[in-house]
């Protein structure tokens, strides 16, 4: 019986546990953590279609979720990536977000080796608050979208997958980088 309830309990406090002490939990000022709205007006949604013509092996889906918890003095962008083509995929890209007077807060390289079709996989970094929109641009290896297919001899090469990217703060592209109009100018956080 005893055995029982301590399931219970670690099962009642499962969900806590999951937000608890985890990588900087004691910076971001603790309670629920929750996507960071932007005021910004703007794309969030946005599908880039393969260079490559011919019959098209699917689609690489990214979503990218900026977020902090109440009180916080920082914030953590999470990039969940989903493999839904019918090849084995590499991937290289710089996520910049962008402040209200037009200033790159923070760059993260997001580079994956080989994502097999139907795969998942997730990368979480901190970040500085003031972000109203987000930018890509592809690592030096990748052209436009910044995908690649990994071949038998483990090689990227060239392929037609498209990339459809998913964005709680609006997109930008980088050459389009500028104050947003009536934007608040707000303090750098690092």
């Amino acid at each position: 019986m005893m055995a029982l309830a301590t399931v219970a309990a670690l099962l009642a406090c499962g969900p806590a546990w999951a937000g608890g002490k985890k990588e900087g939990a004691g910076e971001s000022g603790g309670g629920a953590v929750a996507p960071i709205a932007s005021s910004a007006t703007g794309v969030r949604e946005k599908f880039i279609p393969p260079e490559q013509i011919g019959d098209s092996l699917g689609t690489l889906k990214l979503e990218a979720t900026m977020m902090a918890g109440a009180g916080a003095g920082k914030c953590r962008m999470n990039f969940v990536l989903f493999n839904a083509s019918t090849a084995t995929v590499a991937m290289g890209m710089v996520g910049s977000s962008v402040s209200a007077k037009g200033e790159i807060l923070d760059n993260w390289v997001v580079n994956i080796g080989a994502l097999a079709p139907s795969g998942q996989t997730a990368r979480l970094f901190s970040c500085g608050l003031g972000a109203v929109q987000l930018s890509f641009s592809p690592l030096s290896d990748f052209g436009t979208p910044p995908i690649k297919c990994v071949n038998a001899k483990q090689e990227a090469e060239a392929c037609p997958v498209a990339l459809q990217i998913k964005s709680s703060l609006p997109l930008i592209d980088k050459a389009d980088i500028k104050p947003v109009a009536g934007g608040a100018a707000p303090a750098k956080g690092h």
